[in-house]
């Protein structure tokens, strides 16, 4: 059996129990190797480097450093030369390292796979690791030497390929998109409602980074046009969150129209969504939402960002609008091309999805993408 070692800062640990479960999923769904997980946790920056050992093949790390990328790859070097006299203390050899954030784990995979002479994988998570790239300009050599000898690159969406091929040169070649695994991945057709019913969902504590004031704003303008518009924001937050959301409902003076829903009741959604003419959501930055692809499995046309999320997966004209998210103009024009064409976006979803344009995001066809890569790279 083969031997992947695993860093990564997204899986869920006794230390941030709350992470997603991206990693998790592929980790779940290849059996055919064995998986060992180093989780790291940034914690504060005095703090030294702390190991807990929370499963077979499972530690949980945090290590200290400052915020704002100061000592950023300093500290992760004291994370590498410990993972490295772990593996020794435990008689690991690896097959492939597999680091799942470029800017993070992918200095850490470096060291690694340098001091064993074993090959590396490495995920682009756009929005962290653009963020990342740009503030320490002065690691852009070791940028580059991650993007040269890491044996596979994978990306979260297309244009994250174009940004890091126009930043640090990135070799499309061995770069492969490799989307996360989602919940919802069976395909429900939608029926036209005929109603300009509109839906959004997120975290209530990231609002601002979801651009929920340029929503509601467009919603509001919108309504001049279609007087009967409305939108049900889904998603939980904290008592803050939920205090400022509903201020900026006041302020648009949207309090008949745009209703807080709270929490999607669990094993609903694919119903819940079927009562929409479509799902909405014009983030400033995103670096994939899941829930971008769960609404057309749901059969959902959609509002995305133009140049982040899912844009570059999908036709925009097949499955609603790619907006500029900058933009309340245009994000006005999104949902007014969503509430006209809802039947036929429905409609063309549906197609999309009968000649198998879904099969790549759900959990069989991502499984297949990384086993394929992986075997490649092995």
């Amino acid at each position: 059996m083969k031997t992947i070692v695993h860093v990564t800062a997204d899986f869920p640990d006794p230390m941030a129990g709350a992470k997603t479960r991206s990693v998790l999923n592929l980790i779940d769904n290849t059996g055919e190797y064995r998986h060992v997980v180093y989780s790291l946790n940034r914690a504060n920056w005095k703090t030294s480097l702390v190991a807990l050992p929370f499963a077979p093949d499972r530690t949980a790390l945090a290590y200290g450093a400052p915020p704002k990328g100061f000592l950023h790859a300093t500290r992760l070097k004291g994370v590498a030369d410990w993972i490295l006299s772990d593996l020794a203390a435990k008689g690991i050899v690896p097959d492939l390292i597999h680091a799942h954030k470029f800017s993070v784990e992918g200095l850490v995979a470096l060291d690694i796979g340098r001091e064993l002479g074993r090959p590396f994988v490495c995920d682009i998570w756009g929005d962290t690791d653009l963020r990342i790239t740009e503030v320490r300009r002065d690691l852009a050599p070791k940028w580059r030497e991650i993007l040269r000898e890491a044996r596979a690159i994978f990306a979260c969406a297309p244009w994250a390929t174009d940004k890091f091929e126009a930043r640090l040169g990135l070799d499309r070649a061995k770069t492969t998109v490799l989307p996360p695994i989602v919940q919802d991945d069976s395909f429900t057709p939608s029926a036209a409602i005929g109603q300009p019913r509109l839906m959004t969902l997120f975290n209530l504590n990231v609002h601002k980074r979801k651009n929920f004031g340029g929503l509601a704003r467009a919603i509001m303008t919108a309504a001049k046009t279609v007087p009967d518009i409305s939108l049900d924001v889904w998603g939980v937050g904290t008592a803050e969150a939920f205090c400022e959301v509903t201020e900026i409902i006041h302020g648009v003076r949207g309090d008949d129209r745009i209703r807080l829903k709270g929490r999607l009741p669990e094993g609903e959604f694919t119903k819940t969504l079927g009562g929409y003419a479509a799902f909405v959501m014009p983030t400033l930055r995103e670096t994939f939402g899941m829930v971008f692809v769960e609404a057309l499995f749901s059969g959902l046309p959609i509002l995305y960002t133009k140049g982040w999320s899912v844009d570059g997966l999908f036709d925009p004209s097949e499955v609603g609008y790619a907006c500029n998210s900058s933009d309340d103009e245009d994000i006005r024009r999104g949902l007014l091309r969503l509430v006209s064409d809802e039947a036929e976006l429905k409609a063309s979803i549906a197609e999309l999805a009968a000649r198998g344009g879904l099969a790549p995001y759900t959990r069989a066809g991502v499984v297949a993408t990384y086993r394929q890569v992986i075997e490649a790279a092995l």
